[in-house]
């Protein structure tokens, strides 16, 4: 089990605009921090990290990196989606998820630690949606990862999966949503194709094995209309759609990502 005595967790609740309500945790060095009437924080604003976790998932599934990113000094962040976890609503109205992202920037927006301009949002399988939609337009973010995300709704219902399999079944319940604002909100539909704007903004990691969301119709239609470069986008072989087995290559990449991001901050600000 992951030590936890280096940071601290604070759990938030969330209100979405239908009065949904979620939790999240953020999690802060302890050693980097003050204690405040409300709580631990971080004397100056710091780079926020939040973290969007995908279907059958919730917050705490990407704890191991939220405690060893805050021990370097980010603030992170994850919350439950709505349907999953602590969070109420219905998993089978998965397009709200979209929806409810302005929520949660404005949530974490509110914390006075918080840099704005300098959140990273990072979401994984419909999580990666998220980030390449919502999160993407919001210049209160400077940098989005898109894990096993998905480019097109239409694409993906039009592809054919094995009966029964995994792809079978994401597809199926993405086809019983009629409402018309589930087809458009999808990483098709914001991604410009402007590779000066983009660039150092979008990151994409897709494994080459994705049986759920095929990198054919993902992962290489995001990277060519955004125009993203190679090192930016990166199909890792021998994984699937959870990236099993390389969780710890993905962790270093995001970092290597991070570092460079805040390097290219720092040189334009001289």
């Amino acid at each position: 089990m992951q030590s936890k005595s280096i940071v601290d967790i604070q759990k938030v609740e969330i209100t979405f605009d239908d009065g949904v309500k979620s939790t999240g945790n953020f999690y802060r060095s302890i050693s980097e921090t003050i204690v405040t009437p409300n709580g631990r924080r971080y004397p100056h604003p710091r780079p926020t990290i939040i973290f969007f976790h995908g279907f059958w998932a919730k917050k705490e599934v990407n704890e191991i990196n939220l405690v060893a990113l805050a021990h370097m000094g980010y603030l992170t962040i994850a919350f439950d989606q709505r349907g999953h976890g602590e969070a109420g609503g219905k998993k089978a109205e998965w397009f709200k998820l979209f929806e409810d992202v302005d929520c949660v920037l404005d949530s974490v927006c509110s914390f006075e630690d918080v840099k704005k301009g300098s959140l990273c949002c990072i979401g994984k399988s419909m999580g990666g949606t998220s980030v390449l939609t919502k999160c993407y337009e919001d210049m209160r973010v400077t940098m989005v990862v898109g894990i096993s995300a998905l480019h097109s709704v239409e694409l993906l219902l039009k592809a054919k999966f094995h009966f029964l399999s995994a792809g079978w079944f994401v597809k199926r319940i993405i086809s019983k949503v009629k409402d018309e604002r589930a087809i458009k909100i999808s990483a098709h539909y914001f991604l410009k194709n402007d590779p000066e704007f983009n660039n150092n903004r979008v990151f994409l990691i897709h494994g080459k094995d994705d049986s759920i969301f095929p990198p054919s119709i993902t992962f290489e239609l995001n990277k060519k209309q955004a125009a993203i470069p190679e090192k930016h986008a990166i199909l890792l072989e021998n994984c699937g759609h959870s990236l099993e087995g390389q969780e710890l290559l993905v962790f270093g990449i995001i970092l290597k990502w991070l570092f460079e991001n805040e390097a290219m901050k720092l040189k334009k600000n001289i």
